[in-house]
């Protein structure tokens, strides 16, 4: 098995682990989902799909570049907001 398949096997395992151990983990807390779980689900699907995509050529270099930075700019977008605005809560 080529490492580039190794890459890819784990990757693609990581997306169902992540979402039962998310899912899992807010039960047993009982906390809900908030969104801090919702970007956290969005990084554990997305990046192994991204990498996945990248590794087949699926996607070329500049594709690639442009998904993970506006994946980056929306995920850190509001972070400050979202702090500022629960702690006056």
């Amino acid at each position: 098995m080529s490492a580039t398949a190794c890459i890819e096997f784990i990757a693609a395992l990581t997306i169902p682990i992540a979402l039962v151990a998310i899912i899992g983990e807010r039960i047993f807390s009982k906390k809900g989902i908030g969104v801090r779980t919702i970007q956290f689900t969005a990084v554990a699907m997305f990046v192994p799909l991204v990498l996945i995509l990248a590794l087949e050529r699926i996607f070329d270099g500049d594709v690639v570049s442009a998904l993970v930075g506006a994946f980056v700019g929306y995920l850190f977008s509001n972070i400050g907001d979202f702090d500022r605005n629960r702690s006056q809560s």
